[in-house]
């Protein structure tokens, strides 16, 4: 059993013990890494340098029992780094290149960033072949994106020097914070000190996005308005001169539109008298002012910085009519980085019915026609650089509190259509996740390998990952993850679902009365309490079924049936792969944790299944017609409520083994043993209190 955010410990260890198999012995066109080799850096090596190269003094100890030693003195058979703006096809952004001969190591980098990636790449070479040994030859190897952005895997806030080595080894070059000012988080609570925190960055060739979420409230006809924006984003830089992105997303920031088809900002003001106005606000819609606004943001920027980039996320507007996303493209300043989303707003069928992305989701390996189209009006435009918020990390909005989605194939499919954007339509940015971070995965190391130039197929590139962390299983492994594959095709990524059973898994709660019933109504939405003052906490999900009517997909009276059927066959392939895994022999960590992780998500998926089942029987209960019916209705109730407690109580060994189970960097643990036996007092105040009072009531006809 593990402690409450053990996790956190182990992501503490960058490098991992004891990797090295002493059995094995190099080949004749190997050289082999020994005691006492030195690291040679030059003189005037810079931070990034220095830290990749203690770096790797620590791997080769930790990881491969092998005593090396930092320095500036040459010596024979040595690692030897150095700076180097030509190498072939390797010059450019995080390039590097290695020569592997028998006199010794060295790696060049096209800057330093490249530098420390080479020497991490040695890392992945030997964890690959579980021995210091490197094949003789010559690597040249560049990034294809120049930033990959990421949230940190300890919490939103959270960057001990471990998570920013974490996020350097898995190819990140930006650090991402959600922030109302320079000194406070988005969600008002928290200081950060990201002058601090960029000087610590940097050591790890890091540097840092911020999404300012503050009042835009000047119309770029207002007077004052460039001086109100060269004030507020002023003061983002004197709290930290290192910036290097600036994002902008509509739904934060509020903008004040005069766009006759936009409503108001913020978006609860679009009412007259308690009516809706029927007008997305500016947030959720492609304004035709948002140029001349963004012109005003990047005047300020630039009075601050030569270099800081103004990322402008077309994030909430893919329903809006291609010809008004496009003219907006087509008339946005200079110098602005465009950054739609790569799935969402896709639309397809299931069954009888029509669903859309509403959010991120695996299901959908992309990119999407939203994307598409956008991404080729920048490409016309060369003044204009091309983003993407992919969520591309190995975790999606799928399974809100799981580490990442063990699903390879997908995922290799998703990170093709990213490679292959980058050379039709110039992609050259990532915002690799939001709120949920980054977890150290084989899915994360696949992705790294193959966001590189020179890259193996990727099959081999799977091949050689899953070898690495289950040895002898390694084939049983990728029979169990094609049985994944296939299941996260059925999956459907509803807002009823994804701000529902998915986000939160087993805990989630089943309630049958209304929130304002008597005699006390439900507190809180009848949400388990926030324990933690995280930053969404127990806000950013519903605590019932709420039907999303969005005229993008069939009403939910219609498709909850045919995604019943979906979902039943997508939890049918996660099991069929859970038990190729259990039949395993010799299992090791890896292996154990990985079987963890997929009964979870098996278990979330009964969850939803049991939420829409309630669902429809809650319905069926408002009409019933009859006492009889009500009471057959009654009984279905009671005896799904009882499934889904021994669902519940099924899951508490689950995250008992697995600390990072049930938890979430934005919400902290929903689904801890604490969460989960909260659910079962729920269940229990349902099937003792309420379902015997509605049983009262509908047998009351017997006494008159």
């Amino acid at each position: 059993m593990e402690e409450k955010f053990q996790f956190k410990a182990e992501l503490l260890k960058v490098h991992k013990k004891n990797r090295r198999n002493k059995a094995l012995t190099p080949s004749a066109d190997e050289f082999e890494i020994k005691h006492g080799l030195f690291i040679v850096v030059p003189e005037n090596a810079g931070i990034v340098t220095m830290t990749a190269a203690r770096d790797f003094e620590d791997y080769l100890f930790t990881s491969m029992n092998v005593s090396s030693m930092v320095t500036t003195q040459s010596a024979e058979k040595a690692i030897t780094l150095s700076l180097n703006e030509d190498i072939e096809d390797a010059s450019g952004f995080m390039g590097y290149r290695i020569t592997i001969k028998d006199s010794g190591i060295t790696v060049e980098g096209y800057d330093e960033k490249g530098l420390a990636q080479g020497l991490y790449y040695l890392e992945d070479l030997m964890n690959i072949r579980k021995a210091p040994f490197l094949k003789k030859g010559v690597i040249k190897r560049k990034a294809l994106f120049s930033s990959r952005s990421t949230h940190s895997p300890f919490g939103m806030f959270e960057w001990p020097d471990e998570a920013l080595s974490l996020a350097a080894h898995a190819g990140m070059s930006q650090i991402t914070l959600w922030i109302k000012d320079g000194y406070t988080s988005q969600r008002k609570e928290n200081f950060i000190d990201l002058r601090l925190l960029s000087e610590r960055a940097e050591k790890y060739g890091l540097d840092i996005a911020v999404s300012l979420s503050a009042p835009h409230s000047k119309h770029p006809d207002e007077p004052d308005a460039q001086s109100y924006y060269d004030e507020l984003y002023g003061s983002l830089f004197k709290a930290c001169p290192k910036i290097k992105s600036v994002s902008v997303v509509g739904e934060s920031t509020n903008f004040v539109s005069k766009d006759p088809k936009a409503g108001k900002a913020p978006y609860k003001n679009n009412h007259v008298d308690n009516i809706p106005t029927g007008k997305w606000s500016p947030g959720w819609w492609p304004c035709r002012d948002y140029p001349e606004w963004l012109q005003l943001i990047l005047n300020a920027i630039r009075k601050y910085s030569d270099t800081c980039e103004l990322v402008f996320s077309t994030y909430n507007w893919g329903f809006a009519p291609e010809e008004d996303r496009l003219r907006l493209i087509k008339n946005l300043p200079d110098g602005i980085t465009v950054q739609p989303t790569w799935d969402m707003f896709h639309q397809y069928r299931v069954g009888n019915s029509v669903e859309d992305v509403v959010d991120y989701t695996l299901a959908f390996a992309g990119p999407g026609e939203f994307f598409v189209s956008e991404a080729k009006e920048v490409a016309k435009h060369k003044n204009l650089r091309l983003s993407v918020n992919a969520q591309s990390s190995g975790r999606t909005w799928d399974f809100g509190v799981v580490p990442y989605e063990p699903m390879p194939g997908q995922w290799i499919k998703r990170y093709e259509g990213m490679v292959k954007a980058h050379y039709e339509w110039g992609l050259d940015g990532v915002c690799e996740n939001i709120h949920y971070g980054f977890y150290p995965s084989f899915i994360l190391d696949i992705e790294k390998d193959m966001f590189f130039t020179n890259a193996k197929p990727s099959e081999e590139i799977l091949a050689d990952i899953l070898k690495r962390d289950f040895d002898e299983n390694a084939d049983k492994v990728k029979e169990a993850t094609k049985c994944f594959d296939e299941a996260i095709l059925h999956y459907v990524p509803t807002n009823e679902d994804q701000y529902g059973g998915y986000r939160i898994g087993p805990a989630y709660p089943f309630w049958l009365e209304d929130a304002k019933a008597l005699p006390c109504g439900l507190v809180g939405d009848g949400k388990m309490p926030d324990r933690f003052k995280s930053m969404f906490g127990n806000g950013i999900y519903f605590s019932r079924y709420v039907p999303d009517v969005a005229g993008r997909n069939s009403l939910t009276g219609v498709r909850i049936f045919d995604e019943i059927k979906s979902t039943e066959k997508m939890r049918d392939l996660i099991l069929n792969g859970i038990e190729i895994l259990e039949a395993c022999e010799n299992k090791n960590e890896n292996l154990k944790k990985l079987i963890l992780l997929a009964k979870f998500i098996y278990r979330t998926i009964l969850t939803v299944l049991n939420v829409k089942k309630h669902y429809i029987l809650q319905q069926k209960l408002h009409i019933a017609g009859t006492h009889e019916e009500a009471g057959k209705l009654l009984d279905e109730i009671e005896a799904l409520l009882l499934e889904e407690r021994k669902n519940a109580q099924e899951t508490i060994p689950l995250v008992q083994e697995d600390s990072r189970l049930g938890w979430e960097p934005s919400m902290e643990y929903t689904t801890d043993e604490d969460a989960l036996k909260w659910k079962l007092r729920q269940i229990d105040y349902e099937l003792d209190m309420v379902i015997p009072k509605f049983r009262r009531g509908n047998e009351l006809i017997k006494k008159f």
